[in-house]
């Protein structure tokens, strides 16, 4: 393993210097962001310690403190570090907030944010503080934060001086608390803090937005605010109601919705929400995924004319109730001089070490285009009106083409273009090849292998498309592929008819739970090493919390139970070395609950753990889900650094499997090869494991293949 993954005391505590900022400014955090935020803000507090030495407060910022100027001349020789809670807020506020302090790069500073959330902690400090048992905030401090720190504050030092000096009291809490949460959690290693490091370097750098497309976006999704509430309230005949009033849409769409749609409402299944975090839906939600599902239904029924009405309504209450149209209003708070920064949070996905993204959400842009896409883009630049954007190509909904306009509104800057890589089913490769002791594991590799050798022989979806149509291969249409595609991308952990229901909906397909149940048992069928290695981790997992401190390994992954680390804590040590963290691991018997959320009666044994503010179930699929996810983080993550540490390369966005850079239009072709290189290098951990890349370049960002090529 590299040396630099071995876990251990990566900084001493001497070598390490605490800083919390308190600040007030004209604008909202919240609303900013906090690029944008600092550069409007002023620091009022700095809150600061070296080492296990006393906590202090400043709050002139003429100049940096001298025994912090002592401490920043070892920072910048590389001899010690900075730390901070969210610390990329931090270091934009000493960047932006202040005078005469010298500038702070991102590998100048750590963040314990993320060491605690890589711990299973929350990302908020008093809640990590809390529940690793340790420091607590004073009380009253949002009472200060209210009269010192808002926009509207009118606190100051002269005119409230008690409380000034209670603030200043808070502000050492959080510094104290900060150093005890990294100090009752694994440090870190050194390659990990170098790819939070990429990251706050890719946040640093930021992303240009056309601003003028965003502005004209921005009205038009208001205006479409305004026109689809009055739209509802035509249809429904109810002229008070509003897209967020679930019980009344869901009481109209009940009376209207044929048998199997009132069932699509009804029934009673877990899913995924916005946040990653598993679900139970109460009885008639209109979560998204029930939506899309009910959508898809409609959509596929054959009396379609006479369900118009309610496929308009789910529209509505789909788009209008979705936040994404807002995105553009977002974009225009945030950005600096048309670029906008800080869109990324380190290991923000808790339970894989995946970034997650905050602000424009990156990562949760929508994959399919717009019809005519450019000439939409032009439509909006010459101030087409809502008629116009309207009746543009296709029929969808106004909030709809808007939201797929959204990642085209992310441009290069000058004449510069873009290019970016994807990686190729990089998670259905990952999977397979964690258990490729299995022989099953290891076919399901080769077709990877075989058509990365020849890209025209069939792909793994067309594969899946023959085996569970009972069709050849060369009689495998579009649609069926599609299924082979839905089935691989929802199976794989584990999931079963309402994954993939979940899953076939999100691409636009309906299918009835009897072909869906049955394309559950043929999956299963045909990939019996799946279910294996799912087992394989279940078992090794509670060998592992029954022997504290003995490593039992399965495939290429581990788990150690540590007893005595923040209330007995599973660690699942991937092949990179990188751990995935389980806290507070015990068993409880739970109330069995009917379809109303009452209990039965019966009771269920599960194994959970705590995960951020709450408990989690843990079952065999979730380790599945988890691992490969994980891994396929940590090719990413590592692939960042490189790009990063070269010096070569101007990255501005990525997501989960791709890396955009830009780069001026004559070196699109060189860089779009260098690229490829890198994103198909692999690792000294990931030795056997197929990569493969595509390469794209565009004028803006798009997934439109007609805007693809320069």
């Amino acid at each position: 393993m590299d040396a630099e993954r071995t876990p251990g005391a990566t900084f001493a505590l001497s070598d390490i210097g605490w800083i919390d900022f308190e600040t007030r400014a004209p604008v909202s955090l919240k609303t900013a962001g906090a690029y944008r935020y600092a550069t409007e803000a002023s620091a009022i507090v700095l809150a600061y310690a070296i080492g296990a030495g006393p906590v202090r407060v400043a709050d002139n910022f003429d100049q940096l403190p001298g025994e912090l100027w002592e401490h920043h001349k070892r920072v910048v020789a590389g001899e010690a570090v900075w730390a901070a809670w969210n610390a990329g807020f931090d270091r934009a506020v000493w960047n932006y907030s202040t005078e005469g302090f010298p500038e702070l790069a991102p590998h100048h500073v750590i963040d314990v944010m993320a060491q605690a959330m890589a711990a299973g902690l929350p990302g908020d400090l008093a809640t990590a503080a809390r529940f690793a048992g340790l420091e607590r905030k004073l009380e009253s401090g949002r009472g200060l934060i209210k009269l010192f720190c808002l926009p509207e504050s009118k606190g100051a030092p002269d005119t409230h001086p008690a409380e000034w000096a209670q603030f200043l009291e808070y502000a050492k809490q959080d510094i104290e608390a900060m150093r005890s949460v990294f100090l009752h959690t694994l440090q870190l290693p050194r390659a990990e803090w170098r790819e939070y490091w990429a990251v706050e370097a890719i946040n640093q750098r930021g992303v240009v937005i056309d601003v003028p497309l965003a502005t004209r976006a921005a009205a038009l999704a208001e205006e479409d605010k305004v026109r689809s509430r009055a739209e509802l309230r035509a249809i429904t005949g109810d002229p008070g109601v509003t897209v967020d009033m679930v019980k009344r849409l869901s009481a109209w769409l009940l009376a209207r919705l044929p048998a199997e749609g009132r069932a699509i409402m009804t029934k009673r299944e877990e899913e995924v929400d916005e946040d990653g975090k598993l679900v139970r839906p109460a009885k008639h939600a209109l979560t998204r995924a029930r939506v899309e599902k009910l959508i898809a239904y409609v959509q596929g029924a054959s009396n379609t004319e006479e369900l118009t009405p309610v496929l308009r309504l789910l529209q509505i209450r789909l788009y209008g109730g979705s936040k994404t149209p807002a995105k553009f209003s977002k974009m225009l708070s945030q950005q600096v001089d048309g670029v906008l920064y800080g869109q990324y949070v380190f290991g923000g996905a808790a339970q894989t070490g995946r970034a997650s993204s905050k602000g424009v959400q990156i990562h949760n842009l929508a994959r399919d285009t717009l019809k005519d896409e450019r000439s939409a883009i032009d439509l909006l630049l010459s101030q087409g009106t809502y008629g116009e954007l309207a009746e543009h190509g296709t029929g969808e909904p106004v909030a709809r083409k808007l939201s797929l306009l959204i990642r085209p509104t992310f441009v290069p800057t000058g004449d510069r273009v873009f290019v970016w890589s994807d990686w190729s089913q990089i998670e259905a490769r990952v999977l397979p090849w964690l258990c490729d002791h299995d022989s099953g594991a290891r076919t399901r590799l080769q077709i990877f292998r075989a058509v990365d050798a020849d890209p025209k022989l069939p792909d793994l979806y067309t594969l899946t498309a023959s085996t569970l149509s009972h069709v050849p291969i060369h009689e495998v249409t579009k649609a069926m592929r599609q299924r082979g595609k839905v089935a691989e991308l929802a199976l794989g952990y584990c999931g079963g008819v309402g994954a993939l229901q979940s899953m076939a909906a999100g691409y636009g397909l309906h299918l009835p739970d009897a072909e869906a149940r049955a394309t559950v048992e043929a999956w299963r069928r045909a990939n019996p090493w799946a279910g294996r290695f799912a087992q394989d981790l279940w078992d090794a997992a509670l060998r592992a919390y029954g022997v504290p401190g003995v490593p039992i390994r399965v495939g290429r992954v581990h788990f150690n139970y540590l007893a005595g680390y923040l209330g007995g804590t599973l660690l699942c040590v991937l092949p990179s070395g990188r751990c995935l963290a389980y806290r507070r691991l015990r068993w409880e018997y739970l109330d069995v609950l009917n379809d109303d959320d009452q209990p039965t009666g019966e009771k269920t044994r599960e194994l959970t753990f705590l995960r951020g503010h709450g408990r989690m179930k843990l079952w065999p699929g979730l380790f599945v889900e988890n691992v490969t996810q994980a891994v396929a983080a940590d090719v990413l993550r590592g692939t960042l650094v490189r790009l990063e540490e070269s010096g070569a390369f101007d990255t501005r966005l990525h997501t989960h499997d791709e890396i955009l850079l830009e780069c001026p239009q004559e070196a699109a072709a060189h860089v779009a090869a260098e690229l490829r290189a890198v994103m198909q290098q692999g690792f000294d951990w990931s030795e056997g494991l197929p990569l493969m890349s595509e390469e794209t370049a565009a004028y803006y960002y798009t997934k439109s293949e007609e805007a693809h090529g320069l």
